[in-house]
């Protein structure tokens, strides 16, 4: 990976991806970074052109043939516009990268095939893109692609909720968790922003119980420890890369019956406007692109900045 950490903003010129602009401006640790803001347009069908052996046609030919021109001068319009809102917001003029292209295999293919061949530390995009998506649907089909197929690349789902730089951090022990407590340290390194580090378990034990006497509760106090011992280390991480330790907070669930759950709802009791997590836990099942607590946090989690780190 190149140390010039891109970010990769894939916009389609819709109110909802303004809102992944202000999301960009408001997130003062992206400023840093070297952005590309990236489009796809659509181009007109070939077989429009096949009305040309009609001379009658010809005159709706060109009228769609303009009307690709003008969609693709819209959204070179939309992508400068957004790139003098985000030197306003104190980005560099040069760390910003206007990319337009035309469809090839589809929208979520032709991203996936643009973060194959380039070299990018994040993917920022949003749950649903035009206005034109169905009420009520918490995802858009490209979204959710992404969101399953995406899995080299650390995954931003911006969210609606104003950002402070307040983060909620699942942890669990796994590789995926560590990983994702990495990348936030990098992230955030030596801002003032707010951490919550949150374990959750399904069973409630304390340190008092006796050992030896019930298996179930030997393995409980086994989890806990090893719950303990992981959100030790992930404090000393983000510590070590800048994070005052008065701005981390850890904190141990116990008794939880949904673990995505509990995590939302403290997650939300903390006024968290970030949610971090690995793609998937402790059990990473190789047949699964995503695990089943992360799934249920992203379809769940609507106003919520959802990080998905692989």
């Amino acid at each position: 990976m190149s140390d010039e950490k891109k970010i990769l903003v894939a916009l389609d010129g819709s109110k909802r991806s303004g809102k992944t602009v202000d999301y960009l401006c408001k997130f003062k640790p992206f400023r840093d970074r070297k952005i590309t803001l990236f489009n796809i347009t659509t181009p007109v069908p070939e077989a429009y052109f096949d009305l040309i052996r009609d001379s009658f046609n010809k005159i709706s030919v060109s009228q769609v043939k303009s009307w690709e021109m003008g969609q693709k001068t819209i959204m070179t319009e939309f992508l400068k516009e957004a790139r003098r809102k985000m030197i306003a917001a104190g980005y560099q003029p040069d760390n910003i990268e206007l990319k337009l292209t035309s469809l090839e295999m589809g929208v979520a293919r032709d991203i996936l095939n643009e973060i194959e061949t380039n070299e990018y530390h994040g993917l920022v995009i949003r749950r649903r893109g035009s206005s034109e998506s169905m009420p009520g649907v918490t995802m858009g089909g490209v979204a959710a692609k992404l969101v399953e197929k995406a899995d080299a690349i650390p995954l931003i789902l911006a969210g609606t909720h104003e950002i402070h730089h307040d983060l909620c951090i699942a942890v669990d022990g796994s590789p995926g968790s560590t990983r994702a407590i990495h990348y936030t340290a990098d992230m955030m390194a030596k801002t003032n922003c707010r951490i919550l580090l949150c374990a959750i378990m399904r069973t409630t034990v304390t340190d008092s119980v006796p050992e030896g006497k019930d298996p179930f509760v030997d393995m409980s106090l086994q989890a806990k420890r090893i719950l303990d011992e992981a959100l030790a280390e992930a404090k000393q991480i983000l510590t070590q890369a800048g994070i005052p330790e008065d701005r981390i907070e850890t904190r141990l669930i116990q008794g939880a019956q949904s673990r995505a759950g509990a995590l939302l709802d403290k997650a939300r009791a903390a006024k968290c406007d970030t949610i971090v997590m690995g793609r998937k836990g402790v059990s990473d099942v190789e047949t699964f692109d995503l695990g089943r607590i992360s799934r249920k946090i992203i379809y769940a989690s609507r106003k919520f900045t959802i990080w998905l780190i692989p």
